[in-house]
Formats: structure tokens, sequence, C-alpha cells
């Protein structure tokens, strides 16, 4: 094919998507005369270069301008404002084209974030940016408030904003218990292939492939408010049930209940500290009498001291004979003193 009609249909299919995002492939083909193989070439084209969007597959392939999808809008924060009708009236007609897993996690993260930032933020306003890239969406909540982080640690008496990270990891925390269950960032960072919140400095990530978290330091932070960017895959086969139902347990009803926490050890560390002291212990254990089934995750963990174990696995474990604690990624040294301190229950 010559080079000048190969531009043809390149711009035709620019031109015509926004009017055939269903069947642009059938139109351009017989607008052409030319195979489908070959539009679906030139569409690969633009996908690489970044200028059409792709969801859906097989017979729900649907094409859009990049341009069309990115968004940007400002929504004040007050309670005459409603998450829901923000993403219905703004966003959801973009995420509809999606499969159905990505738009309940889409919908899902984006209605709990805004909310959160409605509620607790203590912000007057709030930046909100959708970007679609060839492979993924990521989506921006971010508000000039207090920041959560300092929030969190003025509403616990933390001696550090570091340790408001860790708290939010292990999820029913909130700043409103009336309203609020406190599992909206819990699961959000678990749902999203990668989970990034920032504020005052300092970030927090989890990235779901590699079931990480991580606490950073970031130079050119706003000083104030909170920054959330939720990213998730176009591929992703993510379930928002599945999700769900792994940390939820019946209760003597029947009925299935948040009440299974995943913590990583490695969060309860400030700085250079080493896993050795009570007070480490007790940044742990703090809220989990919330809970009735306790993951203890001592990846990256070199060691740890008595004081650490004794306060966890039977001061803790004393108050709260009820609960179920158990530990996993655990090298021979961890393991070693865990066993050696209650070798009764281990």
């Amino acid at each position: 094919m010559v080079k000048n009609q190969a531009e043809e249909i390149r711009a035709y299919l620019l031109a015509k998507i926004p009017v055939h995002p269903k069947n642009i492939v059938a139109q351009a083909s017989k607008a052409f005369s030319c195979s489908r193989t070959t539009v679906h070439r030139h569409l690969n084209r633009l996908l690489r270069d970044g200028k059409i969007i792709k969801s859906g597959t097989t017979r729900q392939v649907q094409y859009f301008l990049k341009t069309d999808k990115n968004k940007k809008i400002m929504v004040p924060l007050n309670k005459s404002i409603s998450e829901d009708e923000v993403w219905r009236e703004n966003f959801l007609s973009d995420f509809e084209t999606l499969p159905k897993n990505i738009l309940d996690i889409c919908e899902y993260g984006f209605l709990e974030m805004l909310n959160n930032a409605i509620d607790h933020s203590e912000g007057t306003v709030a930046l909100i940016d959708t970007e679609w890239e060839l492979n993924s969406v990521k989506l921006k909540i971010i508000d000039d408030g207090i920041g959560i982080f300092r929030k969190i640690k003025n509403n616990l008496n933390l001696d550090d904003e570091r340790e408001s990270a860790l708290q939010l990891s292990k999820g029913k925390f909130t700043t409103d218990p009336e309203n609020h269950t406190g599992e909206g960032i819990f699961f959000t960072s678990r749902v999203f292939d990668r989970f990034h919140v920032t504020s005052r400095g300092m970030a927090y990530i989890r990235d779901s492939k590699e079931h990480d978290w991580f606490i950073e330091r970031e130079k050119y932070s706003k000083e104030e408010g909170t920054g959330l960017v939720m990213i998730i895959h176009l591929d992703s086969e993510r379930k928002l049930q599945q999700v769900f139902s792994s940390f939820t347990e019946e209760n003597s009803d029947g009925v299935p209940k948040f009440e299974k926490t995943h913590i990583l050890v490695q969060l309860s560390k400030l700085g250079e500290e080493r896993y050795v002291s009570r007070s480490q212990a007790r940044r742990i254990v703090l809220g989990l009498e919330k809970f009735k089934h306790v993951v203890l995750d001592f990846r990256n963990i070199s060691t740890v001291g008595q004081g650490f174990v004794d306060e966890v696995f039977r001061v803790f474990q004393t108050k709260h004979p009820k609960i179920k604690i158990e530990y996993k990624n655990a090298n021979d040294d961890v393991k070693f003193m865990i066993e050696r301190s209650l070798p009764s229950v281990y």
C-alpha cells in the first residue's frame, strides 16, 4: 500500500472513530476496499502512537480517541456534592466500555476515594483527572485538605506521620466511625494494580501485582492536601468480589463480614529502627482488636527481638484470645524467635 493511502486510512480512522467506535473496522474496510487485517494494522499503529484507546475484547472491542477519554475536572468539597453524581455525569460513559470487572473496580475506587475527600479531607476543592494509556487507565483525585497522614496522626495521637501508613494498611480505621467503616482504602488499594497516596512529602504505595507496600519520601510533594493515584491495566482479570471474599469471614449469623486483615510488618519500621522494641509491636497491634483473623507478613524482615515477639504473640494474644494470629514469609531466624518465645503454641 502506498504511503499516501496509509496516511489516508489513519486519518479516516481518527475522524470516524468517534462516530463508529464499535464497527470502525468494517466501516474503514468498506471505505477503502481493503481487508480487515489492513485496517487492524493501522489501528495498532495509532494505538502504539498513543492517539487512540482500545477497550473490550473480541466482539465487544471499541475504539476511542485518547483526547476524548482524558478528562480533568474540579469539584467543590462540600456536603452538597455527591460522589455518585460526579461519577455518573462526568466519567461513567467512558468506563462503561471496559470489561465489567474493570468497570466495577474503577467505579468502586472512584466513589470510595472521592467520598473520603468530601467527608474527611477538610479541604475546599478536589481536582479529578483520568489518564488513558494503551494498556491502562489512571484515576487521580487531589484535594487541598489537611493531608491524610496528618489527619490520622492527630486522631490517634501518633508520634510520627509515617505510622499513619501502617494504620491505613490494616483496614477498619476511620476518623468518623459513626458514618464510615474504614474499609475504603483497604480494599481500594488491593483491587487496583497500583495504588499511590501522597501527602506532605510522604508517599504510601501498594503494588498489587507484587503484593507489596512501600513508604517513600517525595521531594516535590505538595505541603498540603492528599493526592491519590489508582492505576489498573485494561486486561486485568481481578474481580472486586474475589478481593472482598479473601478478607471476609462468616459471622455467627452466617453473614460475610470484613474480619480478616493482612499486615506487612515492615511498615512498622520508622527510619533506621530495628525490629526489637515493644513500641514497634504496639504499632502493629493497635486496632487489631476489631478483627477475628490477623495475618502478619514478615517479608523482608531479617530478625525480630524477644520484646517484639512477646508483645504481639503473648501480651496481645492473652488480652484477645479469640483473635486468630498467624504469620507468613518468616525466615528461619524470625521463625525461631517466635517459636522460642511461644513453644506451647507454635
